[in-house]
């Protein structure tokens, strides 16, 4: 009876969850995709070294992929802190612009620009488990040219 029960469940394609001996496995296989938590801060600066408020800043992935897309956005603080925090596949580049969307309402009217985040070097920090990699940050001030 095993044996024809071994061979039903093979027909049907369960045979990854029975053992040599025809007995069920007590753990079946995986299926999922890796994630990591990626999280950037800083402060958004003019070229005296003063905070910026106001300015929008997006990280998304590198711009060579050919679906790219905002991974997460926020805007800067009255002290020109920013933090930005995501969820994603585990990837070493994204990019970071910084936008100046209010004009002169933030003291000025200042120029976008657009920085490379490298986080190749750091190590995944935190739980991690059999799909879950763990939390890599970085530090990553942006100082922002005048129009």
């Amino acid at each position: 009876m095993k044996r024809f029960i071994y061979w039903l469940l093979t027909m049907l394609g369960f045979s990854s969850l029975m053992g040599c001996d025809g007995d069920i496995k007590q753990h079946a296989d995986m299926y999922g995709t890796p994630t990591a938590d990626y999280e950037v801060k800083g402060k958004v600066l003019d070229a005296d070294g003063d905070p910026i408020k106001g300015i929008k800043i997006t990280m998304k992935r590198d711009d060579n992929n050919p679906i790219p897309f905002d991974m997460a956005q926020g805007f800067s603080l009255d002290n020109g802190e920013y933090k930005l925090q995501t969820k994603t596949f585990p990837l070493e580049e994204f990019i970071l612009t910084a936008e100046d969307i209010d004009g002169a309402e933030n003291g000025g009217e200042f120029e976008e620009k657009t920085v490379e985040l490298d986080f190749s070097k750091i190590e995944y920090t935190g739980d991690k488990g059999a799909w879950y990699k763990g939390k890599k940050s970085l530090e990553q001030d942006v100082v922002l040219e005048e129009k």
